[in-house]
Parts: structure tokens; sequence; C-alpha cells
């Protein structure tokens, strides 16, 4: 993994994403570029050069935080300002510098408007090409314990290869979680296989794998988390609408554990049609339906 992009939005709570986006680049030898986008006018913004240089600033002030000062010298960084919403712009950043994985604040700032219950970083995997690890308020340690929860009968197999380069590079045991509310032979020869893909692909890893019987993935995640201290979690949702519920403010309401920890998302294949996540994105897309309507006239 060479390249992490770090979308802040310059306010504290990003600052310890970048800090544990710091850690991760010491670990697996990668580049960070931080990407900031603003709505200074409507036009690429005269700032560009004040922009880049708060973005300098933050990461030479962030630099040797939990690291010692020979690891954070070794971090290159470069950056990225834009004009407009993050969710306009992360996929074509994600391709101009070829990330692999994108780190992000679980409260971030977007289009001007807080997160409610991660509902940005919910979007911005949905759009982002590659996995996004959403990280929640507070210092996190690199994990050596992840939880991996998934459909394995349906699992992509794309998936694989990335996940086990990181899996490698942060030397973590990885316990593979599959929850049932009841099980048919067909589906269990299915989970069985795709957790020996697994296994397969990530070979020289210590891998464990169990199955749970539980009416609810997402009810079940957080205590089994829980009692076995993980500190990261790998979640492939089959479709949306799991990737939503997961952000959901019951399970931070009452301080799920898989709510406290960073969580790898892998995106579903299954996409929902995009809504507008502000008033500033669809007076935009009225505007540029109303354009041609009265050039016709």
């Amino acid at each position: 993994m060479k390249t992490i992009l770090v979308p802040v939005d310059l306010t504290a709570a990003a600052e310890h994403t970048l800090v544990y986006a710091n850690k991760l680049a010491v670990r697996l030898g990668a580049e960070i570029v931080l990407l900031y986008c603003h709505h200074d006018s409507d036009e690429p913004s005269p700032n560009f050069t004040d922009h880049q240089k708060r973005l300098q600033n933050l990461t030479e002030r962030l630099r040797y935080v939990q690291l010692t000062r020979q690891d954070g010298r070794r971090i290159r960084y470069r950056y990225a300002v834009r004009n407009g919403c993050l969710h306009d712009h992360v996929q074509g950043v994600i391709d101009e510098y070829g990330a692999e994985l994108v780190v992000m604040n679980l409260e971030h700032t977007d289009c001007g408007e807080e997160s409610v219950n991660g509902n940005h970083a919910a979007r911005i995997v949905r759009l982002a090409s590659c996995p996004v690890l959403v990280v929640p308020p507070g210092n996190q340690p690199l994990p050596s314990r992840i939880v991996f929860l998934a459909d394995f009968a349906h699992l992509e197999s794309r998936t694989l290869p990335r996940l086990g380069e990181l899996v490698r590079g942060l030397r973590a045991q990885l316990q593979l979680v599959h929850f049932y509310r009841d099980l048919k032979l067909g589906e269990l020869v299915g989970i069985k296989r795709g957790m020996l893909q697994i296994k397969q692909v990530l070979a020289g890893v210590a891998i464990d794998s169990k199955l749970v019987l539980d009416d609810d993935p997402l009810e079940g995640i957080g205590e089994f988390c829980s009692n076995i201290q993980a500190q990261l979690l790998v979640f492939a949702p089959a479709n949306a609408s799991l990737l939503s519920r997961f952000f959901d403010v019951s399970y931070t309401k009452t301080h799920a554990y898989h709510t406290r920890i960073p969580v790898l998302v892998i995106r579903p294949q299954q996409q929902p049609d995009d809504a507008f996540c502000c008033q500033h994105c669809a007076l935009q897309d009225t505007a540029s339906e109303t354009t041609p309507a009265l050039a016709s006239l």
C-alpha cells in the first residue's frame, strides 16, 4: 500500500485522524495525500496557496505525535485543495494520486455541514473505489486484533488482496465472524468456502473463524468485538442499507463498542440512488437542470 488519502476539514477532530494516518503510513511505508475541500467561491479559489500552507502547518505540527522523530521524518506528504464538496472530488483525487486507502474522520464536515452519525463517511464509502477507514474521536492505537464482519458466502474476491496487504503490514491477528439466523447445509458450505479462500489469499496471517447465532449482525458485532478487545473492525456490507444502519444513532447513543474503534468499510456491491446530502448540492443540481432549459427558449 503506497498512498493513503486523508480528507481533512481543518477542525480539531480531524487531528486525531491524521495522527492515526501517520502511524499507518509509517507502518505500511505509504505516503499521505491530504485533501481539503472548501467553499470560498464558485470558481477555483485564489487562496489555494493559503489553504496549502494551512495543510503544511498541520502536518508539521502533528508529524511526530505518537511517533519517534526518526519515523516522523520518513512520512512524505502531498496536498490537494479543491473547491466544493468532498463527495464531488474524492474519486477524482483517488484516481489522480493512485490512492489505495481513504482514512477519514467519523465526524468529518462536508459541504459546510457537520456529520450526523457518520452520514458523510457512509456517502464517501459509496463513492470511493478503494476501502475507507473511518476513525472515531480519540487516540486510537494501531490494531493487533482485527475482526472481519461479512457474508462470507457472497464476499467478492476483489476485496481480498488489498485487505491482505493491509493486515500483513499491520502484523495483526484476523478474526473472521459470520452471524446467522438459521443455516442450511448449502449455505454452510458456501460460508466455509469463502472463509477458506480468505485463509489461502492471506497465507501467513494468523486467522481464526467463527460462526455466531444471532438474528442481527449489527446488534451482535459490538459485543463480539468487545469480548475479544478488537482494535479494528473490517466491515463488508452486503448492501447500502446495512451500511447506513451501521452508522445509526442508536449505536452511538448506547456507546456500542464497534462505534468506538476504527472501521474499515469495503464498498457494498449494491448501490442506492444518490440523494442530495445538503441544500448546497440540491441547488447546484437544480441550476444545472434549469440552465439548458432556459437556453432552449
